[in-house]
């Protein structure tokens, strides 16, 4: 009997089911959750995926059933440990004896799903690589298969036949999936580093103006639901062009990059700081009133101000910033473009009364100096 050609449509819905899968069990889609929740959910998913696979199974010697229903749990136990992998193979054997007649095939069978399962779990659970371990699912599902295959088929001839095209399908249907799901791995991967890479600014690190807007729009919808204050700070290094002009764009480079750092050890572990191009900085501060702001930003106008910067084994430099800072008290009507022109009124107030100062402009009309 020839059953390999059958095989075929298991392993196309195997293949579309992947993709499913990956779409629909991310494990960020359900933050939610606990990680136990997310297996539970994980496993049904899987189990629920391995009834489709029996459902377009194929039928030998009567009541004999083959398909790839057994690689659904090798997804569960990979994705989820053993409570993944228990929860599916639940779901196939309760679906195994419901929804086909119960015989002494369907009940070898649940015992091939209980080892097989009890051993994935195991398999998964050791320090060996992605590859083995899948390699090790697959060789001994084929294992505990020679065992059992010819219990149910006695026909020797007919169960070695069956034997080595099932043994066949199902090395490489597992040899498919991990290739499969590694090629959406690292896609997702590299997705997720050339994300990061549109979000951060190449030279510090820090978030780019791009994702300055984003932010800033996110942290004023978020105060707007709190009702609780929102403070911006513009920040912009003082004679900058002149460093750049004396000793070289590198050095102007490693300057942006020690401010950077500045900042960031300066500000609270909520604020968002970001290089929103050439010498200006930003930082947005969630749940922070007006006096706060001020103090942080002192803090960090006296940090740069009295912080030596090393350009070469020749060359030290201090530096300093002028900062404009602004608020929005319990934010309702205002929007994050009025922050925004307030915070760069109050760095244009400081650049204009002298620099390495903190000034805020308040309601277009009351300035204020600090330094």
């Amino acid at each position: 009997m020839i059953v390999l050609k059958d095989f075929f449509v298991n392993f196309c819905i195997l293949s579309t089911g992947i993709f499913i899968i990956h779409q629909n069990l991310n494990r960020e889609k359900f933050l939610s959750l606990s990680l136990f929740k997310w297996r539970l959910l994980a496993g049904s998913f899987l189990g629920g995926f391995g009834v489709v696979l029996m459902q377009f199974g194929i039928h030998v010697d009567g009541d004999v059933l083959i398909d790839l229903r057994t690689v659904a749990i090798m997804i569960a136990a990979y994705l989820g440990g053993w409570v993944s992998a228990l929860v599916a193979a639940f779901i196939l054997i309760i679906c195994r004896l419901t929804l086909y007649p119960v015989s002494f095939s369907a009940l070898i069978n649940v015992l091939v799903l209980t080892a097989s399962t009890i051993t994935f779990s195991i398999i998964t659970q050791t320090n060996m690589g992605v590859g083995k371990k899948w390699s090790f699912m697959a060789v001994s599902y084929v294992i505990v298969l020679s065992v059992t295959i010819h219990i149910v088929i006695p026909d020797i001839r007919q169960a070695f036949l069956i034997f080595i095209q099932y043994s066949f399908s199902i090395l490489s249907a597992t040899y498919g999936t991990y290739m499969l799901g590694s090629y959406l791995w690292r896609n997702d991967q590299e997705n997720e580093r050339l994300k990061q890479i549109a979000q951060k600014d190449h030279l510090t690190g820090l978030n780019n103006v791009r994702s300055f807007t984003h932010s800033l729009d996110s942290a004023f919808l978020h105060a707007h639901e709190r009702q609780e204050d929102l403070s911006l700070l513009y920040i912009d290094i003082d004679y900058f062009k002149k460093i750049n002009d004396t000793y070289g764009h590198p050095a102007g480079d490693k300057v942006l990059q020690q401010v950077s750092k500045i900042l960031t050890r300066s500000c609270r572990s909520v604020d968002i700081v970001s290089r929103n191009g050439g010498e200006e900085f930003s930082v947005i501060m969630p749940a922070c009133g007006f006096e706060s702001a001020r103090i942080v930003a002192e803090r960090i106008r006296q940090s740069i101000e009295q912080t030596v910067f090393v350009i070469n084994k020749e060359a030290e430099l201090r530096i300093t910033v002028s900062i404009g800072h602004a608020t929005a008290k319990q934010v309702n009507s205002q929007v994050s473009t009025q922050l925004i022109k307030e915070a760069d009124e109050g760095l244009y107030l400081a650049k204009r009364t002298g620099r390495n100062r903190v000034c805020y402009f308040e309601n277009y009309q009351y300035m204020s100096v600090s330094r």
